[in-house]
């Protein structure tokens, strides 16, 4: 199930995955693609380097 939201700081994400340790709450997003300049050859793409996991402790 993905839910997509409005978070102070973090514009149209979609939320993947929730999880509660006691008082911690872990929200897993993901931004939606949009297409970028390759810094090698200047044409535009939609394919990315590098996707991976980073902590954001507060907004």
């Amino acid at each position: 199930m993905n839910i997509t939201m409005n978070i102070p700081g973090l514009k149209d994400v979609v939320i993947t995955k929730v999880e509660q340790y006691e008082d911690i709450v872990r929200l897993y997003v993901e931004m939606e693609r949009k297409n970028h300049r390759c810094p090698a050859c200047n044409n535009w793409t939609r394919r990315v380097h590098d996707y991976r996991i980073q902590k954001i402790h507060h907004l």
